[in-house]
C-alpha cells in the first residue's frame, strides 16, 4: 500500500500518464524510466484496489474510475499550483525585479544602475535581458519583465506606462591615424565612410538612415554593441553609438570618438512598465534607482 508521503507523487504521475495516453510520455517528463512509471501506477492501482488503465496494442486508455480520478485530480492540482504561484509571485514581487533593456543601454546605463540598486537593497535580485526595441516592449507588455529601457520612438501601445528621462547623444567611433584628432564628423563625411549599422527593426537603424544622406555605405549588420566595438577596431568600417560609452569600452580597443557635427541622431531615452496600480516593491525601488541615475545624465547633457 502506498504510504502517506507517497500519495501527492503517485497522483502526479498517474495525471501525466493519463493527460499524454502513455507511460514512456510521463517517464519522459519526470526523467524516469518507463517500467519506474508502471511501477508507480501499479502502487497506486494497488493503493485504490481498481484498474485505472486498460492496456491494449495502440498503448493505453483510461477506465471509468481512471477518468473520474484523473478529471478530479487535474482539477485539485490546477487549485494547488495556483495558490503557490500566488504566493511565490508575491515573494517574487518583493525580491526580484526583471528588466529588459535594448543593447545600447545596457551598455552603458545598466551597469550603474544594477550596482547602485543592488547597494540599496542587497537583497534584491536582478534579472536582465537584451532584445531589440520592439521585443523590449512586448516582453514589458506581455508581463515578462517588469522594466523596460527603451526609446520612445518604439513605444506605441497604451498598456505601459511611460516615464521620459534623458536626452541621449550620438557618437561614431572608429580608429584614428597615429597622432591625429578626433574633430567632429559632418553627415556627409559621415555617409561616405563604411558602416557598421544595427538590423531593422532596431531604431537606431531607423534613425540613421533617416539623418544621414543615402546611399549608406554599410559594411556590417551587427546588433551587438560589443561585437559593433570589435569590427569598428578590426578596420571594418565606423560605428554610430551613444556617447556616454565609458571610456573602458573605447580606448583599449584602440578607438576614436568622434562628435557628430549637424545631425539629430539623438533619441529619448524612457523606462516603461506595465499599466496599473502601484507598482511592487521591488519595482518601485528600480524605478527609484533609475530616475536619479537620468537626472544626472540630464544634466551632464546640459
Amino acid at each position: 500500500m502506498a504510504a502517506m508521503h507517497d500519495k501527492d507523487r503517485l497522483l502526479r504521475t498517474f495525471l501525466l500518464a493519463a493527460q499524454g495516453g502513455s507511460l514512456q510520455k510521463a517517464a519522459d517528463k519526470l526523467g524516469l524510466t518507463q517500467p519506474a512509471v508502471s511501477k508507480q501506477i501499479s502502487a497506486l492501482e494497488s493503493f485504490l484496489e481498481c484498474a485505472l488503465f486498460t492496456r491494449h496494442g495502440r498503448g493505453m486508455a483510461l477506465t471509468p474510475p481512471g477518468q473520474r480520478l484523473a478529471q478530479s485530480v487535474a482539477e485539485q492540482f490546477a487549485l494547488l499550483d495556483a495558490a503557490l504561484d500566488t504566493v511565490r509571485s508575491a515573494a517574487d514581487a518583493v525580491r526580484y525585479v526583471r528588466i529588459a533593456s535594448v543593447n545600447t543601454l545596457a551598455a552603458y546605463l545598466l551597469p550603474p544602475v544594477v550596482a547602485a540598486l543592488r547597494q540599496a537593497h542587497p537583497a534584491l535580485v536582478v534579472r536582465l535581458d537584451t532584445a531589440s526595441s520592439p521585443d523590449v516592449v512586448d516582453q514589458v507588455v506581455r508581463g515578462h519583465a517588469d522594466l523596460g529601457m527603451v526609446y520612445d520612438l518604439a513605444v506605441n501601445t497604451d498598456a505601459v506606462q511611460v516615464q521620459r528621462l534623458y536626452h541621449e547623444e550620438m557618437c561614431a567611433y572608429g580608429l584614428l591615424p597615429p597622432g591625429a584628432q578626433a574633430v567632429p564628423l559632418t553627415v556627409a563625411a559621415l555617409a561616405q565612410r563604411p558602416l557598421i549599422v544595427p538590423p531593422r527593426p532596431y531604431a537606431l537603424r531607423r534613425v540613421i538612415e533617416r539623418e544621414l544622406p543615402g546611399p549608406l555605405a554599410i559594411a556590417a549588420e551587427c546588433s551587438s554593441v560589443s561585437a559593433s566595438l570589435d569590427l569598428a577596431a578590426a578596420g571594418v568600417g565606423m560605428v554610430i553609438l551613444p556617447g556616454a560609452l565609458p571610456e573602458l569600452a573605447v580606448a583599449p580597443r584602440g578607438l576614436a570618438r568622434f562628435a557628430i557635427a549637424d545631425a539629430d541622431l539623438g533619441r529619448q531615452v524612457v523606462v516603461i512598465h506595465r499599466a496599473g496600480p502601484q507598482p511592487p516593491q521591488a519595482l518601485a525601488a528600480a524605478l527609484q534607482v533609475i530616475g536619479q541615475f537620468a537626472a544626472r545624465a540630464a544634466w551632464r547633457a546640459q
